[in-house]
């Protein structure tokens, strides 16, 4: 019994060791795999800092140049030249010119945080003017493609301001709306013709240097005292109507699908949901809708207000809208109320607002998914528009498959969007107010300064603004431009262009690819909807063939 006591403590013993050896063999390997791994982590560091250390000192030792933000360095650093010098030229006077290049230079740098700041500064040191920078605008004909690779940001934000309030409180013109009213002024019409000559004579087009020589683009307080239409107006409630719909329509209507077939521009007026629309369409109204105060059961709408440090707006995307490359961008987004937008809308007709100063736009679009809804899911702009809405074919929305929803703008007096095509055939309703459209046709591209390069936030769109054409042979005008804007000018002055105006209760036809160019006249609200896109456009006024040559392929 002793010996087994002995030999059981013995082996009691043995595995005790075991254990405690076996602990430390796993100890000493835990120990060497941290230390290993220590060793590795500093090897990782050490390469890092490395690396660092190497870019930054390559950073500030290497020239500069501008190519590594996607622009050719001559012809960057011959932009960067073209700007300076215009500053010096705008500034107040020509002893503040450096005093003027140095706030530019130093408020670009604060761009990319602060673009608001940026318009401001252009703003005043231009006098009162903005100066379109030459790199936002492309090649010249002779001139060699120029790649973009700038990058932007999400969103450009601003902040509206409210100096005008006080103005608007003591304006002896208050509610007395605009000096000129475009929904009763005199208009002369042409002859109607039936049966479209498809020969390159309707519609008839002018140079458009000539275009704005008759009727300045910003004269807005003395048009010619009767406005010439050169489309054909058509009245979608003559007496001769059967019916309004799409498959019975009247000899008007169908004398207007005639036109819209072969891809010619033309209005229809006396449209009854438009005129109702219009009527019905109140700030109040509207407002309730997209302030979400309404309580009707309507689901609210949603819509945008966006800032320009003067009247001018160009379409861009702010994901490439690269500010140390192409300078502030054309606007910003603000958190207006639509009751706010539409309150500086009436300010802006009762005091004439001056085109330097800060001018509003409210932007909304219904997605196309929403007519497939039922009609207790549809917001007020479907309800109202129903012909622009519907599921089925109507004379306005013909195609409802390709149809890409309704999109609205609404105006205030002397906002002025840049050119742009849409690929879409495209229906523009006015409801309330008047705009003023200068179309020129898909073959006209190459002379309308459009941006051909893909990346560029602006591509397909043109950046110039038209108005500008009056000013090139004047000796003093107080507005410098760079040299690439002035030839650009003198290029789309020579433009095939026309002028029509879009009032209340009107519906243009403006076809596949055709370039648009909007005025605001007075305080307007305008919805539009797409029918697919036509490809082989018109023989005389060419179509997506003619686009495509001109800016590359694309989307609609």
């Amino acid at each position: 019994m002793a010996t087994t006591d002995v030999t059981r403590r013995s082996n009691a013993t043995k595995k005790t060791k075991q254990r405690e050896d076996s602990e430390k063999d796993a100890n000493r390997k835990i120990r060497r795999s941290r230390r290993r791994e220590a060793r590795q982590r500093q090897r990782i560091i050490t390469a890092v800092a490395f690396t660092f250390s190497f870019v930054l000192l390559y950073s500030a030792t290497r020239p500069k140049s501008s190519s590594k933000l996607g622009i050719d360095s001559d012809r960057y650093e011959r932009g960067k030249a073209l700007r300076e010098a215009a500053l010096r030229q705008m500034s107040v006077g020509k002893n503040n010119a450096e005093e003027a290049i140095s706030f530019f230079r130093n408020k670009i740098r604060g761009a990319k945080n602060n673009p608001t700041d940026v318009l401001e500064g252009v703003k005043k040191t231009s006098g009162g003017m903005r100066y379109l920078d030459p790199r936002q605008l492309p090649p010249l004909p002779e001139e060699p493609d120029e790649r973009y690779e700038g990058k932007g940001k999400k969103r450009f934000r601003g902040v509206g301001d409210d100096e005008w309030r006080a103005e608007a409180a003591s304006n002896p013109r208050r509610h007395m709306g605009p000096n000129v009213d475009y929904t009763k002024h005199k208009y002369e019409y042409p002859e109607l013709v039936y049966e479209p000559q498809n020969d390159g004579s309707y519609p008839p087009l002018e140079n458009m240097s000539d275009i704005f020589g008759v009727w300045g683009q910003d004269d807005l307080d003395s048009p010619p005292e009767t406005i010439v239409e050169v489309l054909q107006h058509f009245d979608y409630q003559d007496p001769e109507q059967v019916e309004a719909s799409y498959f019975t329509s009247s000899f008007l209507t169908d004398a207007a699908i005639k036109y819209r077939d072969l891809e010619l521009p033309f209005k229809m007026y006396n449209v009854p949901e438009v005129i109702e629309a219009g009527l019905k369409w109140t700030d109040e109204y509207v407002s309730s809708y997209f302030d979400g105060t309404n309580n009707d059961n309507v689901p609210s709408s949603r819509g945008q207000c966006q800032r320009s440090v003067d009247h001018f707006f160009a379409f861009h995307r702010p994901d490439r809208w690269d500010t140390r490359l192409l300078g502030p961008p054309p606007s910003t987004d603000v958190d207006w109320t639509f009751e706010k937008w539409a309150q500086h809308a009436v300010y802006a007709d009762e005091v004439g607002l001056p085109i330097n100063k800060h001018h509003y736009y409210w932007q909304s679009g219904v997605p196309r998914e929403e007519r497939l809804q039922k009609r207790n899911h549809w917001t007020f702009v479907s309800r109202d528009l129903p012909s622009f809405s519907s599921p089925d074919p109507t004379f306005f929305g013909f195609n409802p498959p390709e149809q890409k929803g309704i999109q609205c703008r609404f105006g205030e007096r002397g906002v002025t969007a840049a050119t742009h095509y849409d690929g879409g055939r495209n229906m523009i309703a006015m409801m309330t107010g008047a705009k003023r459209y200068i179309l020129s046709p898909p073959n006209a591209c190459p002379k309308l300064g459009v941006v051909t390069s893909h990346r560029h936030p602006s591509y397909r769109h043109s950046m110039l603004n038209f108005g500008r054409v009056t000013l090139l042979d004047m000796e003093d005008t107080g507005i410098e431009m760079s040299e690439r804007e002035r030839e650009w000018l003198r290029i789309s002055g020579e433009a095939p262009t026309l002028s029509t105006v879009l009032k209340a209760g009107e519906v243009l036809y403006v076809p596949s690819h055709w370039f648009h160019y909007i005025i605001s006249l007075q305080k307007s609200a305008q919805c539009n909807t797409r029918s697919g896109i036509h490809k082989e456009g018109n023989p005389y006024f060419g179509g997506l063939k003619e686009v495509v040559e001109c800016v590359g392929e694309g989307d609609d």
